[in-house]
């Protein structure tokens, strides 16, 4: 036991004082130390702390020290080795992997401290470890001996290739090549790297010389810049640039004053470097005018092109002036503007009037001119209730009058629409040319009137003024003069347009309705294209074109409408279909119809007359304001509506007596020639028709008393009615009293009225007058010796029952003429019965009974009839058979009155059906 403590005691000696033995017979210097004699004192400065190069050292060591080496290889200490020992120093001479592992440092590091029976069974431990690591070497060398013997003999076999070939001393062992190689690119290298030497220098030079031109390098690479902005449409990068080169120039040769004569070497010196630099900037800047030229050319180009818009051209107008052009930019802008302008605006025209004479010649639209004219009563009722409906031109298109019209409309609007596109910009325009806003001046105070030539000021104005002019005329020619086959164009006539002074040519005859449906929106469309115009505040008196246009077609209007209007009024009795308006009505729809048409074409014409037009010192009024509308304009529109009034009354007694135009509508019906209109028919009797829902009467107007019958209810109607409400209209629309026109106007309607009825009641009159007189005069009676009577004469039964039939008749036609016409047949009746009276020479008592019999059995049946005229007239014819009667004596005329009246009582009970129709109704 002594002894083993011992020997522990000198290996601690040893280790302390790096010795190999106790005894040590030499000595040994530090560095020649072995590499295992390492300790903390090695490792350690004077302090005893470690120095940063250990620090470092170990530190990797501790990044290198894997998990299963900090594991005891005695399996003595558990756990982590380095953190349990503190190990520290060169991990990897402690480290069983490493190269440098050594196994007495490790001792010294992990098992300082550890006795010598744990380190004895360690031992055994490590051995038994290592036994069982070199069995498995040994079955791994084993399985893999074949492979291992193969590896040695090709590495070996590769190394003998290698030596034999390259790894000799005649192939410089396998250098030569690579040393031959390297001779090569060396004197390739010379032959390179000696011309740029040479170049080197003068690199250096234009090194020196780029220095002294490094504050213009925006000068030198201008034209580049220039290009690329161009390029990419950037045009007011290009215009900047153009000018910072400007200043770049002149700051690079400034005035300079003349030199004095000690520095005249240098100053000559200088003269020629500022020479040979002026070169340099005159041929850069020579690129530049190149380059803008070229760019000046492009926007004046741009400047040509109408499609673009008045911003871009203003934008390219500011952009030549800044790229310092030598011409006048806003003036070639107008100029190519204006030129532009007249021939898209004469193209279009050209385009639009083309398309209207297109179907104004085409057959459809020359068969459909008469549209009144050729019976078209259905369409002309449709197109009459529909025209204040916005479908209007969508039902109704197909029509070629409305073909025609749309496409007048159509042009009007494009024209009008064309101008208000074009002229605003235009306009702009020149208003900036003119008040000098956009010309580029170096003294901004003096911008208004220094670079203006007033020349260029008073041919702006005239363009303006030719542009409108040539809508004006246009117009005139769409709206005025087209309406109006053969009349001169616009400007041949000195009084084209003047109401007092018109042509005498008349326009085409179309529908009143449909023309002035369409002028209603086409003057509408002018009208605003005219205002708009004025809110352009035009100078130099140009908008009073446009003022004079519009006052030529407002007259034009004016003067169609009422044209038409009266050549349809006069045509206009051919929609009489003789349908009435109700089951219980005596009017036909016929009356309503006029007045429809009579207050629109009214309305329209009055409308055209006072449409609004401004002019360049009103402002735009309120929608209850008018025009105020000319004398000459107000009276045609009088004179029509008095002129269509009584043309529509000719029409009225034309239909009552044209038999060949009533037979001509017949044949028309039966050959379905009238339009397909239901309501157009001529009935075979006393039926009943179904119009609109409602049960209507239809009359046979074969009869002529039935087309009298119905005029003059008709009559009664428009005297009562229509013509007062027509008139009203016509005052509260125009402001003008027409009540003299008026009275005429009623007088005429009674004189006709009178005519219809005087030639009715005269036709009906020839029967019971024919009756009475064969009767009294030539019957055979002898009125003195005639016995008394027994009852009524047969003749007066038969006069009476002539009035039965009149009497049918109005009441199945006119029911309230039924009291004036029995009234007026009475009159004459009894006229005829004085007159046939006063012939006979003298009267009997039988005659004279028999006379009163007959005239009281009149008087009693048309009791209600009876008038003041009538009573008039019956006493008459009772003075007259008083004077002729001759009394024989001794007769009792009150007895024979009362036998009399006791027959009359019989005769009027044994009538009573055959004249219960005269019979006053109970109320």
């Amino acid at each position: 036991m002594g002894s083993t403590i011992r020997d522990v005691q000198d290996i601690e000696i040893l280790r302390h004082y790096h010795l190999d033995q106790i005894n040590p017979d030499q000595w040994v210097d530090e560095e020649d130390l072995p590499s295992w004699v390492h300790d903390d004192d090695l490792n350690t400065d004077h302090g005893g702390r470690v120095t940063p190069r250990e620090r470092r050292g170990n530190a990797m060591d501790d990044e290198t020290f894997t998990l299963s080496e900090q594991v005891d290889l005695l399996g003595l200490v558990k756990g982590n080795i380095l953190k349990s020992k503190n190990v520290r120093g060169d991990t990897n001479l402690i480290s069983s992997t490493q190269k440098g592992f050594s196994p007495q440092r490790y001792l010294y590091a992990v098992h300082a401290d550890t006795s010598y029976d744990d380190l004895c069974v360690g031992v055994d431990r490590l051995k038994g470890s290592i036994d069982q690591r070199s069995s498995a070497l040994k079955v791994l060398v084993q399985n893999n001996f074949d492979r291992f013997v193969s590896a040695k003999n090709v590495i070996d076999s590769v190394y003998d290739d290698m030596k034999e070939k390259t790894l000799n001393d005649a192939q410089d062992f396998g250098t030569q090549r690579l040393n031959a190689i390297l001779r090569e690119s060396y004197g390739k290298a010379h032959e390179v790297i000696n011309p740029v030497l040479e170049r080197r220098e003068k690199i250096e030079k234009l090194r020196s010389t780029v220095g002294l031109l490094e504050p213009y390098r925006l000068f030198f690479n201008l034209p580049n810049t220039l290009q690329e902005s161009i390029k990419q449409g950037k045009y007011q990068l290009a215009a900047r640039d153009y000018n910072k080169g400007k200043v770049l120039l002149a700051q690079a040769f400034p005035a300079t004053t003349p030199a004095t004569s000690s520095d005249n070497a240098s100053t000559h010196s200088s003269s020629t470097l500022i020479e040979i630099k002026r070169k340099v900037f005159d041929r850069v800047w020579s690129e530049v005018e190149r380059i803008v030229a070229k760019l000046r050319t492009d926007l004046e180009s741009q400047l040509e092109e109408p499609w673009r818009g008045m911003e871009e051209h203003e934008r390219n107008i500011k952009l030549l002036f800044e790229l310092d052009t030598t011409t006048d930019p806003v003036w070639h802008c107008l100029s190519s503007q204006y030129r532009w302008i007249k021939k898209i605006m004469t193209e279009s025209y050209d385009e639009q009037i083309a398309l209207v004479e297109e179907i104004r010649k085409s057959d459809e639209f020359l068969q459909s001119q008469n549209m009144i004219a050729s019976g078209r009563t259905a369409l002309f009722k449709q197109i009459l209730g529909a025209v204040h409906s916005s479908e209007f031109e969508n039902t109704f298109s197909k029509e070629p009058e409305v073909k025609a019209w749309m496409s007048i409309m159509i042009g009007v609007k494009t024209l009008s629409e064309l101008l208000l596109r074009l002229l605003p910009d235009f306009w702009k325009l020149a208003v900036a040319f003119m008040d000098g806003k956009i010309q580029k001046v170096q003294n901004q105070k003096r911008r208004a009137a220094a670079n203006v030539d007033p020349q260029r000021v008073m041919q702006c104005n005239i363009m303006v003024r030719d542009i409108l002019q040539l809508y004006a005329s246009q117009m005139s020619h769409m709206l005025v003069d087209n309406l109006v086959p053969g009349r001169p164009h616009p400007g041949e006539n000195a009084n084209e347009g003047n109401p007092e002074e018109g042509s005498d040519e008349k326009p085409r005859t179309e529908s009143a309705v449909v023309t002035a449906f369409f002028l209603g929106k086409i003057i509408t469309e002018v009208s605003n294209c005219v205002n708009d115009v004025n809110g352009l505040s035009l100078r130099d008196g140009a908008f009073m074109i446009m003022v004079d246009m519009m006052q030529r077609v407002r007259w034009r209007f004016v003067e169609v409408v009422c044209y038409n209007w009266g050549e349809d009024a006069k045509v206009f009795y051919r929609h009489e279909d003789w349908t009435f308006q109700t089951e219980t009505s005596q009017t036909t729809v016929f009356v309503g119809l006029f007045y429809q048409f009579h207050a629109y074409c009214l309305r329209s014409a009055y409308k055209f007359a006072s449409i609004w037009t401004a002019t360049t010192e009103d402002s735009v009024p309120s929608d209850d304001v008018l025009a105020v509308v000319p004398a000459q304009y107000t009276e045609k529109i009088r004179q029509m509506f008095l002129d269509a009034l009584y043309s529509f009354l000719d029409g009225l007694v034309h239909l009552a007596f044209a038999d060949a135009e009533r037979e001509n509508n017949q044949n028309n019906q039966k050959q379905g020639t009238t339009g397909g209109d239901p309501a157009y028919s001529v009935a075979t009797g006393s039926l009943e028709s179904l119009q609109g829902g409602k049960k209507v009467k239809v009359i046979d107007i074969s009869e002529l008393d039935s087309r009298i019958l119905i005029t003059i209810s008709n009559l009664s109607e428009l005297r009562s009615e229509t013509i007062p409400k027509l008139l009203a209209d016509f005052e509260r629309i125009t402001a003008i009293s027409i009540l003299n026109d008026g009275k005429a106007l009623i007088d005429v309607v009674d004189q006709l009225d009178n005519i219809l009825f005087e030639d009715y009641i005269k036709r009906k009159t020839v029967v019971a007058s024919r009756v009475i007189t064969d009767g009294i005069l030539y019957g055979g009676i002898d009125w003195y010796s005639i016995p008394k009577p027994t009852g009524v004469h047969s003749f007066m039964y038969e006069a009476l029952l002539s009035l039965v039939v009149v009497h049918a008749q109005i009441s199945e036609i006119a029911p309230p003429l039924v009291f004036r016409a029995l009234s007026a047949l009475l009159i004459n009746m009894a006229q005829d019965c004085l007159r046939c009276f006063q012939q006979v020479e003298r009267f009997g008592m039988g005659g004279m009974l028999l006379a009163t019999l007959d005239m009281e059995f009149m008087n009693h049946t048309l009791e209600q009839y009876q008038s003041a005229s009538s009573d008039e007239i019956l006493q008459m014819i009772y003075n007259a058979v008083d004077r002729a009667y001759h009394s024989e004596g001794g007769e009792n005329l009150n007895m024979e009155m009362a036998g009399v009246k006791s027959l009359l009582v019989d005769a009027r009970h044994s009538t009573q059906v055959q004249f219960m129709c005269f019979k006053k109704p109970k109320k």
